[in-house]
């Protein structure tokens, strides 16, 4: 049986995930010490977040592992792009009910993955045996003075949303085996959006001193609305004619569904966030340079909660807001 100092050694502490002090700008000590050792360049806050996914409850028993890390790393980073941070490292705590060296080999090739691909390497963390859990700690920089916070929406602002919401909400009913009838591409569409969700980090960046409320869509676009709303004090009326629609979510649901799954399904990781109708042709070109598609979907004004209206400008109503742990 491996030991915890093997595993780390072995899976962990492993060229293009662990981070390299002497490559990594910032990181003045990584793994193999009782702390990671970082510096915070003048000028900069640190933004910091935390995700735990659960087996069974945020991922399917036996997901491929490669697939599960690569997860677990975006819905983190997902929370720095709602900021407008720009990743730094990341710490890592697994428990796993056995050292299973085939699943622990490709858990630690997907972290590499996203690792790699984000800029954002590993500097330390705990294992322990018990049920498999995934707690990722990321940690961010941002200028000082310009994270985008919750709390800033203002009555007369434009409310927009990044990508097309509502696609991680229908991959999780065909992992559940209600959706049968997809082609191979629209199959791999939805595999895609649950598993390999993007952090719109360039997207938040670009939008610094240009929005001002912002947050990630993880638990439902309708009650992450809500929660802004509550932050900002104000109410968001959102178009429901202006929701950006998924073509995989039009041709396999009928319209009730696709709004259901568009305003109440969580885990799309989408931007949501709110503007100055003068900042419009500003959002425009953010969006051209981030490459990401924003639609405007609603307004802000005086009031409080969330408001959705149909076609014909009345109040449509929900059976649930989204996704509560505790309920």
């Amino acid at each position: 049986m491996p030991s915890e100092f093997h595993i780390i050694a072995r899976h962990f502490q492993q060229a293009g995930l662990a981070a390299v002090p002497a490559r990594d700008k910032g990181v003045v000590l990584g793994i193999g010490d009782d702390c990671a050792l970082l510096t915070v360049p003048r000028g900069q806050q640190l933004a910091l977040s935390m995700d735990v996914l659960v087996e069974g409850l945020h991922f399917p028993q036996q997901a491929p592992a490669d697939l599960v890390a690569q997860r677990a790393l975006a819905v983190n980073l997902s929370d720095l792009a709602a900021m407008g941070a720009t990743p730094h490292c990341f710490t890592l705590g697994l428990t796993l009910p056995a050292a299973d060296e085939v699943w622990l080999e490709a858990f630690a090739r997907g972290l590499r993955i996203s690792a790699q691909r984000y800029g954002c390497p590993l500097v330390g963390g705990n294992l322990a045996r018990g049920p498999l859990q995934i707690a990722i700690q990321v940690q961010g920089l941002v200028p000082a003075g310009e994270a985008l916070l919750r709390s800033k929406a203002r009555a007369g602002h434009d409310v927009y949303v990044s990508g097309e919401p509502g696609r991680a909400g229908l991959a999780l009913e065909f992992l559940q085996g209600n959706c049968p009838g997809l082609d191979a591409a629209q199959a791999q569409e939805l595999l895609d959006a649950y598993y390999r969700p993007e952090p719109r980090l360039a997207l938040g960046q670009a939008l610094r001193k240009r929005a001002g409320a912002a947050q990630d869509v993880s638990d439902g676009l309708l009650i992450d609305l809500a929660r802004m709303a509550a932050a900002s004090k104000v109410k968001i009326t959102v178009d429901i004619a202006a929701m950006p629609l998924a073509g995989v979510l039009t041709r396999n649901r009928d319209s009730s569904a696709v709004f259901r799954l568009a305003m109440t399904a969580g885990d799309d990781y989408e931007l949501i966030f709110t503007a100055p109708p003068g900042k419009r042709k500003a959002i425009d070109a953010a969006a051209r340079k981030a490459g990401v598609r924003v639609s405007r979907i609603g307004q802000v004004s005086k009031g409080e909660g969330v408001e959705v209206l149909d076609l014909s400008g009345r109040a449509l109503a929900f059976d649930v807001a989204g996704f509560e742990h505790f309920r």
